[in-house]
């Protein structure tokens, strides 16, 4: 059945049919998942509607175990008179695969409980109507336009209302709704022979009011005076080594390349290489990789800290619970993300953390909201925390990383910065970016800001896999303080 939205609806009984029918067919495991999504957007550029887009599909993908790995077939559903034939072709299919690689042995899955569980939609405001949209970004693009210096604003905004279903042999039946509120900015400003291109994404998983607690409008606003500044006023920093002081935006991109993605257990295992998969810290779970005041955790249990961050749902694709998990707790390497496959093997707990961007892909081990924690007894404010101080950097808003293939060495890049002197922000800083190796970085940290100087941000575009995929996670962190070679760029 369509409904009045335009995502199918799917009965229960579907999913049990399937299930039996898997083990009918000789499976030792399976799972499936449905997945049916309407999306539309609007995109406007300097104060013109240049693109609008209205879209549906449901997928479906199947797991199964028959044999010595992993069987999968997907599919696309167009009609709801053949819903049936789409889902018992696709289980064959992956029973058929599976049993095809028995002489691999066996693939064994740490514990679920299986969940039964129905999550609807909980936002307050449901996101604005294409109208409304085209009207948002058309008159944000002109505002942003007008302001000095800015020769170019293109503004996006739209959403995606899905329901995924998920069903396995072992009892598990969850059926969950998911909105998404999807938005970027891009901005170039230009004088003389300067130029300057920003881009940053906006967006929340919820209603428009989680949307809007995120300030987009001031931070776009922002961004636009940054760009401007870059292009008059912004000096390039000396390339030397230097106390560097981290924000929360900055902290949102290293943590993610030096930390979310090494603690993915398909790296640990050597099991997913792809795009810099390896781990240097493979081997040292419970050695010290950090100073006393590093903290980091991967958590995407809904609550109120991470209402709105992309990385935060109840279950993964394989139907486990999200949690908490301890990567690095006073410099210790302690825990990795896992699948119920890599915890089996790493005699481990399953972390909740195996995602996929559509059910017709294989769901991978995916950071989550992973970030740097708060010091309890830090300072609660940036003047507070620069006051002692004498010479060093402050990072402003990420931009482009460069990461080695074991995640040992990295660079990470900035759109702007400030000179900090003698305990106070200074000259704004262009073409900057910090480089250095993860341990040596995380052991010289510092200082660690208080819960005021924490905050997570939103990455629409972390990408993993072959074929890749592009997930949607949250990251961050409070201010920071250690040392690194600061380069300047020409």
């Amino acid at each position: 059945m369509i409904t009045e939205s335009g995502k199918m609806e799917f009965d229960a009984d579907i999913l049990d049919k399937a299930m039996d029918l898997a083990l009918q067919l000789g499976a030792n495991y399976a799972d499936l998942r449905l997945e049916t999504s309407v999306g539309e957007s609007a995109e406007a550029e300097s104060g013109d509607i240049k693109d609008v887009s209205l879209g549906s599909g449901t997928a479906l993908g199947v797991r199964a175990l028959a044999g010595g790995t992993w069987g999968f077939a997907s599919d696309e559903i167009s009609d709801t008179s053949d819903i049936w034939e789409v889902v018992s072709s696709c289980v064959e299919k992956g029973v058929k695969a599976a049993k095809a690689v028995s002489r691999f042995g066996s693939i064994e899955l740490a514990q679920s409980p299986p969940v039964v569980d129905n999550i609807v939609h909980s936002f307050k405001v449901p996101p604005p109507s294409i109208e409304e949209k085209q009207a948002y970004v058309t008159d944000l693009s002109k505002e942003i336009a007008q302001m000095p210096n800015i020769k170019l604003a293109i503004q996006s905004l739209g959403h995606s209302d899905s329901t995924k279903y998920f069903a396995n042999t072992e009892g598990a039946r969850i059926v969950e709704d998911v909105m998404l509120i999807l938005g970027s900015s891009y901005i170039m400003a230009s004088e003389g022979d300067q130029t300057q291109t920003l881009w940053f994404p906006t967006g929340a998983r919820g209603g428009w009011e989680d949307f809007q607690a995120r300030d987009p409008l001031d931070q776009t606003r922002e961004m636009a005076k940054i760009a401007s500044e870059l292009v008059t006023t912004a000096i390039t920093p000396k390339t030397q080594t230097s106390k560097v002081v981290t924000r929360p935006d900055f902290n949102s991109l290293l943590v993610h390349e030096i930390v979310g993605h090494p603690v993915e257990g398909d790296r640990i295992l050597g099991g997913e290489a792809a795009w810099a998969g390896r781990a240097w810290w493979k081997e040292m779970s419970g050695q010290k990789v950090g100073s006393d005041l590093v903290n980091a955790v991967s958590d995407a249990r809904p609550n109120k800290m991470h209402r709105g961050l992309y990385g935060t749902f109840p279950y993964d694709d394989e139907g486990v619970p999200a949690s908490r998990v301890v990567h690095i707790e006073n410099g210790m390497l302690k825990n990795f993300l896992h699948s119920r496959h890599s915890a089996s093997i790493s005699n481990a707990s399953p972390s909740g953390a195996m995602r996929a961007i559509s059910a017709s892909m294989m769901p991978i081990i995916r950071m989550t909201n992973t970030y740097f924690e708060a010091n309890p007894e830090g300072p609660n404010t940036e003047s507070e925390f620069l006051e002692d101080i004498k010479d060093g950097v402050l990072m402003g808003h990420q931009s482009i990383p460069s990461i080695g293939s074991r995640r040992y060495r990295f660079q990470v890049a900035a759109y702007n910065g400030w000179e900090i002197k003698d305990g106070e922000r200074g000259r704004m800083l262009k073409n900057i970016s910090i480089m250095g190796t993860t341990p040596n970085y995380l052991d010289s940290i510092s200082k660690v800001g208080g819960p005021g100087t924490f905050q997570l941000h939103q990455i629409p575009n972390c990408g993993k896999g072959d074929p890749m995929q592009i997930a949607r996670v949250g990251n961050g962190g409070p201010l920071m303080e250690g040392e690194l070679l600061v380069v300047g760029g020409v």
